[in-house]
């Protein structure tokens, strides 16, 4: 029979598992819990933790465009190149280029 945990059990383990540099499905193997359920209460303990520090309350709405910064650009060189690469992790890298 699984245990049931609250909230305060549940931000532990999270916490837990963020400090253990193990991924995800080898710390919730080792504890005995599901992936599943791991990722759907550090998803919910996210938004509530969200919406607390917007002040919403409702979790709906957690990020408005007013919360976004504007950065400086610089002009746009005549024929300039250049590259982003975006390493997506477990050996995954997209590459995009021009130029």
């Amino acid at each position: 029979m699984s245990k049931r945990r609250d909230k305060a059990e549940w931000q532990q383990l999270i916490d837990e598992q963020a400090a253990s540099g193990q991924t995800q499905k080898a710390f919730c193997e080792q504890v005995g819990i599901s992936v599943a359920t791991f990722g759907y209460w550090q998803r919910k303990l996210r938004v509530e933790a969200l919406s607390t520090s917007t002040g919403s309350g409702t979790g709906t709405d957690p990020v408005s465009l007013s919360d976004w910064i504007e950065l400086p650009t610089r002009g746009r060189e005549i024929g300039g190149s250049w590259q982003i690469e975006l390493d997506l992790g477990n050996g995954l890298c997209l590459r995009l280029r021009q130029g």
